[in-house]
């Protein structure tokens, strides 16, 4: 626990919290009427992403010997990520959404500000939340980085689980195992880009699966 509570860490986590915070803001705006109900949120997540952030840069190098943001990446894996992201694109958009657009219509954007929004979010806060910080907590107690890496998938899965909750009287079981499996594989390929290229990586894939939403966009 020494290193998350290292100077260094703090401030790098206090920065990366600001920006994710910042970044989340447009979509966060529109979760509620109230004004003070938005900033308790912002508020909340300000603290969540400090402490998410912190356990990255505490961790991430330390147990897994690698970088959170190379300097350096491969040519050949930043053309990986973009061919994984469009063709992850191309899948999502003709078999997992159609369904999940019934579902859970409010994820997906409608209007190019929604989608700006809708981008920001995801690149900000979801890839932290179930890519990068649980991968830290993992490494950090677990025997591996491909022990770790499971787990990341694993609580994905978790994470999805509980957003079909809300929706469990509108899908069968079939249905539940096909959306399932594109989670977790979803989750795999970003742990994996996560452990070969550092955040940048996964950014660029889960940039390339969101411009699928460019075409379903409102005229």
């Amino acid at each position: 626990m020494r290193a998350f509570a290292d100077s260094a860490v703090l401030l790098r986590a206090a920065l990366g919290a600001a920006l994710t915070t910042l970044a989340c803001y447009p979509r966060v705006a529109h979760w509620s009427s109230r004004e003070d109900a938005v900033w308790f949120l912002m508020s909340v997540l300000g603290w969540a992403t400090f402490v998410m952030w912190a356990s990255v840069f505490a961790w991430h190098r330390r147990y897994s010997e690698r970088e959170v943001f190379p300097r350096n990446v491969a040519p050949r894996l930043w053309l990986i990520a973009l061919a994984l992201g469009v063709v992850g694109a191309l899948i999502s958009f003709h078999y997992g959404d159609p369904t999940l657009r019934q579902l859970a219509p409010t994820d997906f954007p409608r209007t190019p500000g929604q989608f700006a929004e809708h981008v920001q979010f995801n690149l900000a806060f979801e890839q932290l939340f179930l890519c990068f910080a649980p991968f830290a907590f993992c490494v950090r107690l677990l025997p591996g980085a491909r022990v770790a890496g499971i787990c990341v998938v694993l609580f994905a899965l978790f994470v999805f689980a509980l957003k079909l909750q809300s929706v469990a009287a509108a899908i069968t079981w079939d249905m539940a195992l096909g959306l399932a499996f594109f989670r977790a594989l979803h989750s795999g390929v970003a742990v994996w880009l996560y452990w070969q290229g550092g955040a940048w990586l996964v950014w660029l894939f889960a940039l390339g699966l969101q411009c699928r939403h460019l075409f379903a966009l409102d005229s």
